[in-house]
């Protein structure tokens, strides 16, 4: 399977972002991301059911989050 191109500029990510598209975003690996997705104070949302969770990130808020944790002001 082929991996897919990293968008150029972060105004290509749809608003809310697939725990993928952070990771991507974060340039950390996807497991690496699933458990930032645990930390108190991260900003996911879980839009699934108690069967299937789906988690998204709204990408403005993981924009607000990064420069809240490391001081990184990012524009999309």
């Amino acid at each position: 399977m082929q991996k897919q191109p990293v968008p150029a500029d972060l105004s290509a990510y749809p608003l809310l972002l697939k725990m993928d598209e952070v990771a991507e975003i974060l340039r950390v690996d996807r497991k690496y991301a699933y458990e930032m997705a645990r930390r108190a104070g991260f900003p996911v949302m879980n839009i699934g059911t108690d069967q299937r969770a789906m988690l998204r990130v709204p990408k403005h808020e993981l924009l607000n989050w990064m420069e809240r944790e490391y001081g990184v002001k990012v524009t999309a």
